[in-house]
């Protein structure tokens, strides 16, 4: 492990400076190659009212036009709030509100947009390690419709996995804190609701909504919920398996 690795990242908000990306439409690059993660890239995308990255519809098999591009081996998106709509040759088009999960393969092109009275954020992880992968049969996913599965007092929801390298999930932390583990995989955690403190390996970070994290395979750390009510998180690991997979350290 390099010392690059040995310090994982913990990313709040309103220190990661957003660029333009188009019209109304900012990215900021929350998890990279910078620091330390290398296998999976994760940026914040806010389209403001209104704003679009799109060129075209791209129906009828054309794609000539859209704005965007899926990098790398591929990306899963998930709706943080707002709501609008995406166009893929894929999906066509499709509405995003809170709680979607998309699965953009390598290359497709598509068109987003949000409605107008409102803004729209979307994680987009990129996949960088491994090979392409066939992709799941479902490539837009609702939170609600997926089945909550346990692992001792915590619950997740798997969301895409399923024909993938990676697996996307929503994971609820209840108040207290659990003993020190790790997993031997590559994952990045995004906080979506709660107040809390992540310790790492010797070191501590306080964590609420917008930040991300980056955990390294066999990296020993604890999500402590600090909170009256549960702390939410989305998560996308590599490679593939469950997110109740873990061991203690």
């Amino acid at each position: 492990m390099t010392a690059e690795q040995a310090a994982p990242a913990v990313r709040r908000p309103d220190r990661v400076p957003a660029a333009p990306l188009g019209p109304g439409v900012t990215a900021a690059e929350m998890l990279d190659d910078r620091h330390g993660c290398r296998g999976l890239h994760q940026r914040r995308l806010r389209f403001a009212g209104g704003g679009a990255f799109a060129g075209g519809t791209g129906s009828a098999g054309g794609g000539a036009g859209f704005a965007g591009t899926a990098g790398g081996l591929g990306e899963a998106w998930y709706v943080i709030t707002g709501s609008g709509v995406l166009d893929t040759e894929r999906t066509g088009c499709v509405a995003l509100e809170p709680g979607t999960a998309v699965w953009l393969e390598p290359g497709l092109g598509y068109a987003c947009q949000a409605q107008p009275t409102e803004d729209l954020e979307i994680l987009a992880v990129t996949v960088r390690a491994g090979s392409a992968a066939p992709g799941p049969t479902r490539r837009v996913v609702q939170l609600a419709a997926c089945e909550p599965e346990r692992t001792g007092d915590r619950e997740f929801r798997v969301l895409l996995s399923e024909g993938l390298t990676i697996t996307q999930f929503a994971g609820l932390i209840p108040p207290g804190r659990a003993p020190a583990h790790h997993h031997t995989y590559d994952e990045v955690v995004h906080v979506l609701a709660g107040r809390g403190v992540v310790h790492l390996d010797g070191t501590e970070a306080e964590i609420g909504p917008g930040t991300s994290i980056y955990l390294p395979p066999y990296q020993p750390h604890c999500l402590e919920n600090t909170g009256p009510g549960p702390l939410e998180v989305l998560g996308v690991f590599y490679p593939a398996g469950s997110p109740a997979a873990k061991q203690a350290s």
